[in-house]
């Protein structure tokens, strides 16, 4: 992955008075702060999703970090549709994702619903591959499951765009997925977007 930075305007650099000496104790918004392999990752990529004309966007934790929820991301999640899978997997050929191929997995946590645990299953035609120590994983028609409940719909949704270093992305709705987690019944993911809400109006109103 190369980023020449050709075209960008140069940075600013003022002048300050330097801190006094002492540890720095970190804020919540240091300890989430993207990590930069993924941000110059996020930079080198979206310009070429971008030439795709593919409808996208960023999903798991990655699209909720960059919207103020606290949590971690360790990867790249990206959305698309059933014929956006194969337009990104072309446009990031230099990357040798893999083959795009039908993926259905149960995942990780269950569903915990009226006092029951369910199975979680998803399914998308999907791709992969590793850049720059970053792992990328791309969805085409990405759908869940609850128990023997039948699939969901394939998500498709309208994103909230956010301009990272000039460079435009696009995210998953904070509304859309809190709405996800009630339905999985993990109240603790959507109290996450709950606080983010609030450290958003209370900045606002402050």
């Amino acid at each position: 992955m190369s980023d020449s930075g050709a075209g960008r305007p140069a940075t600013r650099i003022e002048a300050h008075t330097p801190s006094p000496p002492g540890p720095k104790v970190p804020t919540a918004e240091d300890v989430y702060t993207v990590p930069l392999p993924i941000v110059r990752c996020l930079l080198d990529l979206a310009p070429r999703i971008h030439q795709s004309g593919a409808w996208w966007s960023l999903g798991g934790d990655l699209a909720e970090n960059m919207l103020n929820v606290h949590v971690r991301p360790t990867e790249i999640t990206i959305l698309t549709d059933l014929a956006g899978i194969d337009a990104i997997s072309g446009v990031l050929s230099n990357y040798r994702p893999a083959p795009v191929a039908e993926r259905e997995r149960r995942v990780e946590r269950d569903g915990e619903l009226d006092g029951q645990r369910y199975p979680i299953f998803e399914r998308s035609r999907f791709t992969e591959f590793t850049t720059g120590g970053v792992r990328v994983l791309v969805h085409g028609d990405y759908q869940l499951k609850v128990g023997e409940w039948e699939w969901g719909d394939p998500l498709f949704f309208e994103p909230t765009f956010m301009s990272l270093a000039g460079t435009s992305i696009p995210l998953m709705p904070l509304k859309l997925k809190s709405e996800m987690y009630i339905t999985l019944g993990w109240v603790d993911r959507a109290m996450l977007i709950s606080d983010a809400y609030l450290r958003a109006h209370s900045s606002t109103h402050g």
